[in-house]
């Protein structure tokens, strides 16, 4: 691969095409970090197929409700969150930086964070796939939108017909923002953060308790303590990751759960039980009607169980972390705001944490 990414005298294009023809099940996440590009660049070597959409993002996604079930996409570079259901009143707001769903499809969009979109449409066998494929300035892919055969198909082009911009100019991308480093924890008063911490009243300002303790989250969870934070054994060769035990126990007892995955421009969920489960090499996946998810936990390297506290109790949480820190897997229990924790979840983590405490 490394002599297909460093061959100036071919295009872009053929070096996707001789590297499709070595590796035909390849997916162009994968091809285009082989080949040292963005997905966007990848995806526009292509000469049809792909059409832009006019960068009104938040109002396309508004407009989705009539489109019937469709299947959602959301990934990181260590897992996929896949929903097929149906848009319910997305809504807009923060000035149009920020979205959310909720119902079937539960989202929440940092619409400050997509760029670019386009109708993809390709063939993959005997069938012909419809996409709307969304990407960061720098080409990053953040959230894809795929046709299903329940969708509706007048529907769906009418939505087209509205959002498609045939004047849009080739995209110039900007380079990928270079990644800020973490806190030294040896320079966290951690005194502060625990104080910070057990006054919280709402886990969604737990974002801004970091803020305000100048620390980013892996190294708070690494430093506040054993009040709240377990540390669990990491994936192993020999030894499945904690993501396959909590799985495998919420399968056996039927306790709903709450499966979040995200990136800088979206963060996707999913609630319910699960029940379909596979592993196969380094991916946990779980494939459901509704709901398919694929962890590759061999690219997770830290496991924790977190408690942070709030005015309906203490709220508990499964949270992976890859070997950049970045968070990209949680797990709660299914709980709506103004209610407390339900005590099955709280039995599932407990045997959890006997089982894999480090």
């Amino acid at each position: 691969m490394e002599a297909l990414a460093t061959q100036p005298e071919m295009s872009l294009a053929q070096r996707w095409q001789r590297l499709r023809e070595e590796q035909p099940k390849l997916r162009i996440r994968n091809a285009a970090e082989a080949l040292g590009v963005s997905e966007l660049e990848l995806l526009l070597c292509r000469e049809d197929g792909v059409q832009p959409l006019k960068p009104v993002f938040g109002g396309l996604l508004s407009a989705m409700d009539d489109v019937g079930d469709v299947m959602i996409l959301t990934r990181n570079d260590q897992v996929v969150h896949e929903v097929t259901a149906s848009f319910r009143k997305f809504t807009v707001a923060g000035k149009g930086t920020m979205g959310l769903a909720v119902g079937d499809i539960d989202i929440r969009v940092f619409l400050n964070q997509w760029a670019y979109g386009y109708l993809v449409t390709e063939s993959v066998g005997s069938i012909t796939r419809e996409s709307l494929q969304f990407f960061s300035d720098h080409g990053q892919a953040l959230h894809k939108i795929y046709k299903t055969s329940t969708t509706n198909r007048d529907a769906w082009d009418r939505l087209l017909g509205n959002y498609l911009d045939k004047e849009r100019p080739f995209p110039e991308l900007l380079a990928a923002p270079v990644r800020e480093p973490r806190a030294d924890a040896e320079a966290v008063d951690v005194a502060a953060l625990r104080n910070d911490w057990s006054g919280l009243k709402d886990v969604h300002h737990f974002h801004a308790m970091l803020k305000r303790n100048n620390v980013d989250r892996l190294t708070a969870v690494e430093v506040v303590g054993k009040e709240w934070v377990t540390r669990l054994k990491a994936t192993t060769l020999e030894t499945h990751s904690p993501l396959d035990a909590i799985l495998e126990q919420v399968k056996s007892s039927h306790c709903p759960i709450m499966v979040f995955v995200g990136n800088p421009g979206i963060v996707q969920i999913f609630t319910g039980t699960v029940g379909n489960l596979k592993r196969t090499g380094p991916w946990m996946n779980v494939l459901d009607k509704g709901f398919n998810l694929h962890a590759n936990t061999y690219g997770i390297r830290d496991w924790f169980v977190v408690r942070r506290p709030s005015a309906d109790g203490t709220v508990t949480s499964l949270e992976g972390y890859n070997a950049q820190g970045d968070i990209v897997i949680t797990l709660f229990g299914k709980r709506k705001p103004g209610q407390p924790e339900s005590t099955d979840w709280q039995r599932e983590v407990a045997t959890l944490e006997s089982a894999l405490c480090e």
